[in-house]
């Protein structure tokens, strides 16, 4: 991969390969989205990796603004969209080929006050969703497999954008998957394309909505749907309807915790009744960095007790070395890594609803739900088993 020079005149041909290069680095980098974001005399490019943002290395981190215009006007002409519009949001997306490997990427336009942005999500064809793969305990993921064996029935999965919801949803359609059942979904949009599944996406276009679409798919005799998102009192509607006339439902929503999910639903306009008696399981995760398996440092006893607080020690107490030895680590840094850390798993909080929980459900009395060892507590048994910082689980958990 050569430098190109980024003088004022450079060529059709040069900012063609300038585009490829710029992919090209992104994706080795592992990165999830890619921004150029204009600003008062040159452009700013920034990727995000495993969830933070960062400066493209050189020469992309700064380019003179005469080269980013030519880059965004070659990738909009890749995303198929109107190179003459600037105005306005515009949305599109292409296929890009790395070493035998396919990726998807999407693209989102939004003028500024220095002008256009480009916003690039880059997702790789062949994604890890194996649902063993997602960081659930083996308890867990005992759970969640039985959960999903039901014929019917409602799994909601929560957490903040960026969470990992929509892979763990896909992740629970790979692991059901069979030519004896009728798998359909519902997204916005359709981020990996499975086998087996008949997969609609949102069309705003069109006037093309997600309720509109479940209705559509509820005639469509299916066995299992998977709803992208709860969003609106439509959507949740017919999907609670639709668990209710025997089907197995999966969807997600945008709550930071499993009893917000609760008051959510209720906000929607739901009934919290008819959710109380449909509801199987809600699952609340988060995603956090592995630390690098290379350069990772065991700590040290001092460090070790400069640690030791109450809510550590309670931890350690409960740990049931379900994720291996005890071995915390701190993250070092080295060529194969972003900062000691590659790669991000799930920690997860799970809910399975019984019985004694529906009239709290109902009656939205949080306060009484069992939710398992917590997002927290879970977060910090993975740093007992070394797969992780107590830094990175106080970034995503508090």
């Amino acid at each position: 991969m050569s430098d190109i020079s980024l003088s004022a005149s450079v060529s059709v041909t040069n900012i063609i390969a300038l585009t490829d290069q710029l992919l090209e680095v992104a994706l080795l980098a592992r990165a999830s989205d890619l921004h150029i974001e204009p600003q008062c005399q040159s452009t700013q490019v920034r990727m995000r990796v495993d969830g933070l943002m960062q400066l493209m290395t050189s020469p992309f981190e700064k380019l003179p603004s005469a080269i980013a215009d030519a880059i965004v006007v070659r990738l909009k002409l890749l995303c198929d969209m109107d190179i003459g519009e600037s105005r306005r949001p515009q949305d599109g997306s292409f296929q890009w080929q790395l070493n035998d490997q396919h990726v998807d990427i999407r693209c989102s336009s939004l003028v500024g006050h220095w002008g256009e942005k480009l916003v690039l999500r880059l997702q790789w064809q062949q994604q890890n969703i194996d649902l063993s793969k997602q960081g659930l305990s083996p308890e867990q993921l005992a759970i969640v497999r039985m959960q999903l064996s039901k014929p019917q029935g409602l799994i909601l999965v929560t957490g903040p954008t960026g969470s990992g919801k929509t892979m763990f949803l896909y992740s629970c359609l790979k692991q059901i998957q069979s030519p004896y059942l009728n798998i359909v979904s519902a997204e916005d949009p359709v981020e990996v394309a499975l086998g087996d599944v008949h997969q609609v996406a949102v069309n705003d276009v069109i006037d093309l909505s997600y309720s509109q679409i479940l209705r559509a798919l509820l005639r469509q005799d299916p066995d299992v749907i998977m709803l992208g998102e709860l969003r609106d009192f439509d959507s949740a509607d017919v999907a609670l309807k639709a668990a209710q006339t025997g089907h197995l439902l999966l969807t997600s929503m945008h709550t930071s915790s499993l009893s917000e999910a609760i008051h959510r639903c209720h906000g929607l306009g739901v009934d919290m009744l008819a959710l109380s008696y449909c509801l199987s399981l809600i699952i609340n995760q988060r995603l956090v960095r592995r630390l690098c398996h290379h350069c990772k440092s065991p700590m040290t006893k001092l460090q070790l007790e400069s640690f030791a607080s109450k809510e550590w020690l309670d931890a350690a107490a409960s740990y049931p070395l379900c994720f291996g030895p005890i071995n915390p680590c701190l993250p070092v840094g080295c060529e194969g890594c972003q900062g000691g850390y590659t790669g991000r798993f799930g920690v997860f909080d799970l809910l399975v609803m019984d019985g004694s929980k529906r009239a709290s459900v109902a009656c939205r009395r949080v306060q009484e739900l069992e939710c398992g060892h917590g997002l927290r507590q879970q977060g910090l048994w993975r740093v007992f088993s070394g797969d992780t910082s107590v830094a990175e689980v106080n970034r995503v958990t508090w």
